[in-house]
C-alpha cells in the first residue's frame, strides 16, 4: 500500500481547520454534516453570498461522496459509504478538501471527466452545465454527471485533485476545491 490515509488526513488538520470528519457517508451523516457546517459558517458570520457559495458545493462534494465512494475491503470499516471532508479557514480564501476511496478501473474516466471540465472557460462550464441539466440521462449510480460541473461552475474551476494508489484495486481521489 503507498497510500495511508490517516497520515494524509492528519496533513490536512492544522490550525486552519475550522471543520473536519473521516467514516461513514450514509444519508443522516450527510445531513449531520451539513448541519455542522451549516451552523459553523452561520457563527462565522460570512456574507450571505460567500455562505452560499460554500454551503452549495459543499453539499455537491458530500452528495459526490455519498454516491460515489467505494470501500476497499481491508480498511476495516463495517460500512458501504465512506469519505473524509475537511473545511479550512487559510484567510483570505476557504479551502474544502475531500476524499474517497474508487476502484481502480473508475480512474480513466474520472480522470478524463475532471480534465476535461477543468480545461473549459467559465461561459463553456455554464454552457455544459445547462446541457447536462436539459439532459434525461442517468448514471447507473443515479447520477446525471452534473456535480463536479456544478463544483467547478460554482468555484470559478478552482479545483485542484490527485489520485493517490491505495493498492491493486483501489485509489483514493482527493479534491481540494478553493473559495
Amino acid at each position: 500500500m503507498n497510500f495511508n490515509l490517516d497520515s494524509w488526513y492528519g496533513d490536512k488538520i492544522d490550525e486552519d481547520a475550522i471543520f473536519n470528519y473521516k467514516g461513514r457517508i450514509e444519508d443522516e451523516d450527510v445531513t449531520l454534516i451539513l448541519n455542522s457546517i451549516e451552523n459553523i459558517l452561520k457563527k462565522r458570520e460570512e456574507s450571505p453570498k460567500l455562505f452560499k457559495k460554500i454551503f452549495n458545493i459543499l453539499i455537491e462534494l458530500v452528495q459526490n461522496l455519498h454516491h460515489h465512494g467505494e470501500v476497499p475491503p481491508d480498511l476495516g470499516v463495517e460500512y458501504n459509504k465512506y469519505g473524509v471532508l475537511i473545511l479550512r479557514d487559510e484567510g483570505m480564501q476557504y479551502r474544502i478538501s475531500v476524499g474517497n476511496f474508487i476502484k481502480i478501473d473508475g480512474l480513466k474516466l474520472i480522470r478524463d471527466r475532471i480534465d476535461q471540465i477543468k480545461a473549459l472557460s467559465s461561459e463553456e462550464t455554464k454552457s455544459l452545465y445547462r446541457i447536462i441539466l436539459n439532459n434525461d440521462e442517468f448514471s447507473e449510480k443515479g447520477g446525471g454527471g452534473l456535480g463536479i460541473v456544478d463544483i467547478a461552475r460554482k468555484s470559478g474551476n478552482n479545483m485542484e485533485y490527485q489520485f493517490l494508489e491505495y493498492n491493486s484495486d483501489y485509489l483514493f481521489l482527493s479534491i481540494d476545491v478553493i473559495i
